[in-house]
């Protein structure tokens, strides 16, 4: 059980991790070269080419069920193109409602640690960054929408969000609940950029797509290494009570981004006439809700070890009870 009677310490360190520091301070002074909200814009109806798939097969939850494996070709364009766009929305929902509130919650140093210029001004940049992705994603989705004949395509809330927020709900204390957010936040931006590699290099999917995620990965990568810094930094700062509470929610976020979002795709098949939905859906819910092979973890336990969440029991324990540890 994870306790919820966690008090918050009056006081907290102030000595850094220097080394953290420098790190993201070059990150800083780098943004103006490497972000992307710094090339020029991309002219997505120009680009787009109906020729093109909009999605990947193999990304899509029930991609082996023989009922879809049988489709016609039109259906099957549908469907993936509204799997572009339930992808999208997702990252809408991940920029928006996890990883900018915790950028600023960085940028008024509301976290341990964080009480620092540099922290304050690359936390901006990476907001910057996360609202150029939204911005992005929106002018790609609307495309693929109008050109494929979805501009009433609705879409349900995601299990991911679902899962943060009710995790979230179930503790009293501001710090708790600003922690766990802070979890999500950092389990996202650690394994991104690899699920964006699978659409940035797939060339027989939509060109305007693969600009756009090759986009939103260069950036995703530079946010990997500035996110295991504030970890370390941030944990550095943390009291034992938190560190324990921290070590025990660090794993939960990755069953909720492994989710298959099987209401979203029972939502999406639905409303496109899809008359084996039930069906399709129906056995693959049944093998597994959670797919854990979906994503790469590792990088998440490298940076658990190295910050110090497996010197604590807790922390070990609840990676094992999640099954990401053998």
């Amino acid at each position: 059980m994870i306790s919820q009677s966690m008090e918050l310490p009056e006081n907290h360190t102030e000595q850094s991790d220097n080394n953290c520091i420098l790190i993201l301070d070059k990150l800083g002074k780098s943004w103006s070269s490497r972000a992307q909200v710094k090339n020029d814009e991309i002219e997505v109806d120009l680009i787009y080419n109906p020729d093109h798939d909009d999605f990947i097969d193999s990304l899509l939850p029930f991609h082996e069920h023989p009922r879809y494996l049988e489709i016609d070709d039109e259906t099957r364009t549908l469907i993936l193109s509204s799997g572009w766009i339930a992808y999208n929305e997702k990252t809408i929902d991940i920029e928006a409602k996890i990883i900018s509130p915790v950028c600023n919650q960085l940028i008024y140093s509301e976290l341990p640690g964080t009480s620092n210029h540099i922290i304050r001004w690359l936390a901006a940049e990476t907001l910057v960054d996360e609202a150029y992705h939204i911005l992005m994603v929106l002018n790609t989705c609307y495309t693929c929408r109008k050109q494929r004949g979805l501009l009433e395509l609705k879409l349900p809330s995601f299990d991911l969000v679902n899962n943060i927020e009710k995790e979230v709900s179930r503790y009293s204390h501001d710090w708790q609940k600003k922690l766990v957010r802070l979890a999500a936040c950092v389990v996202s931006e650690v394994f991104i950029s690899d699920y964006l590699s699978l659409l940035a290099n797939a060339d027989e999917v939509q060109p305007v797509n693969r600009i756009t995620t090759d986009y939103h990965r260069k950036d995703e990568l530079a946010h990997s290494s500035i996110f295991r810094n504030l970890t370390k930094e941030i944990f550095h700062h943390l009291s034992y009570k938190e560190k324990t509470f921290f070590c025990q929610v660090l794993p939960l976020p990755v069953h909720w981004f492994a989710s298959q979002e099987f209401i979203v795709w029972e939502t999406i098949l639905n409303q496109l006439n899809f008359k084996y939905t039930n069906e399709v859906i129906g056995d693959c819910r049944a093998e597994s809700e959670i797919n854990l092979n979906r994503i790469d973890y590792s990088e998440l336990i490298q940076l658990a070890s190295e910050v110090g969440v497996f010197d604590m029991i807790e922390g070990k324990e609840s990676f094992e009870r999640q099954g990401l540890l053998s």
